[in-house]
């Protein structure tokens, strides 16, 4: 994102404050410096030199980028893409932020160990549909109904943990190489909202490409699943929380397959879409920041009586089951994939 399109971007703010109420970080420290709005206002600052980068760099770390602002702004400013830039560009990494992330995803890697011997099932050879697989999911180690149908389309990191981290070295590498891979794609399908979102946030990629992006439920529209005979959750309860990038129109879809699926009653969350407070490496720099919201996101699934909490996000996935831990809660929290692969058939 270039200069001028960030100073574009701020000034069409119109201060109205929807980015307050929508944040999850403001709703824990009632501070609306680390809200977009604030931000914002001190970006705006600093470009016309009442302000110094010291002075706005603090409050950018915070921000949880988890798009609740962008998503609720009627002005449609991209306020976490324009943080995320000006982040990396106040606090680049001095450390490569790819080597950081395969530190980070080896403990996933150790507890699918198992995986390595698994028999691997047959995969998709001439399929038209690109299967993007996330960094997680590679790291796992295991093969689904995606694998069965879809291509893999061979993608580099969607780049979000780079972004964010001030790697754009490592983002920009990643970047290209996925925009060259979707160009020549018919279709491209997500089974993570979270890389979805930051594919679609590519500067370089144009509409039409972006046309091809499409999230998994797509295709489950059409088909009618129902549980296995010998499956756990016959006649239970299941809830699905919306990871905060996801668009809504996927978890509408979503919401739907799961409505129609027999003996298997569907529950929607309130405040289905709150954040779960994980947010990736938010976690690890912003414990009790991160602590305070998941538990919030706790008592919203303790109260919902689900008996399996079902996403579509690695970080969400990690993030809901640390918030049943601290909340002593327990309940099963599945990614949905993982859920249609091992307890569902096609009716």
């Amino acid at each position: 994102m270039l200069d001028d399109e960030i100073k574009k971007n701020i000034s069409k703010c119109s201060r109205c404050a929807l980015c307050v109420q929508n944040c999850p970080i403001y709703e824990i420290k009632k501070d609306e410096n680390n809200t977009s709005r604030g931000l914002i206002c001190k970006l705006s600052g600093l470009e016309k030199g009442l302000l110094s980068e010291k002075e706005i760099k603090k409050d950018l770390k915070i921000c949880l980028e988890c798009s609740k602002c962008a998503s609720n702004c009627p002005s449609k400013i991209n306020t976490t893409k324009i943080f995320a830039y000006k982040n990396a560009c106040f606090s680049p990494s001095k450390i490569s932020q790819r080597l950081f992330l395969s530190i980070k995803l080896l403990p996933i890697k150790f507890l699918y160990f198992i995986n390595f011997f698994k028999p691997t099932k047959k995969t998709a050879l001439k399929s038209e549909l690109l299967y993007f697989k996330g960094c997680v999911a590679k790291a796992q180690h295991k093969t689904t109904f995606l694998d069965e149908i879809l291509t893999n389309g061979n993608f580099l990191c969607c780049g979000l943990p780079y972004l964010a981290s001030g790697d754009i070295k490592n983002y920009s590498k990643a970047k290209k190489n996925n925009i060259e891979i979707i160009k020549k794609a018919k279709k491209v399908v997500f089974d993570c909202a979270s890389c979805k979102s930051a594919i679609l946030n590519y500067d370089e990629l144009s509409e039409n490409d972006k046309q091809k992006i499409v999230f998994f439920s797509e295709l489950l529209k059409d088909k009618k699943f129902k549980l296995k005979n010998n499956s756990k959750y016959k006649n239970k309860i299941v809830t699905f929380h919306k990871p905060c990038h996801m668009d809504k129109s996927d978890f509408e879809n979503i919401e739907k397959f799961l409505s129609n699926i027999e003996n298997l009653t569907y529950k929607r969350l309130d405040n289905f879409d709150s954040c779960c407070g994980f947010g990736g490496s938010y976690f690890v720099f912003h414990p009790i920041i991160s602590t305070k919201i998941a538990l919030k996101k706790a008592l919203t699934i303790k109260n919902s009586k689900a008996d399996l909490i079902l996403t579509s996000c690695p970080s969400c996935t990690i993030g809901l089951r640390y918030n049943q831990l601290i909340s002593a809660n327990f309940k099963k929290t599945l990614e949905l994939r993982d859920f249609i692969e091992n307890e569902l058939i096609i009716d």
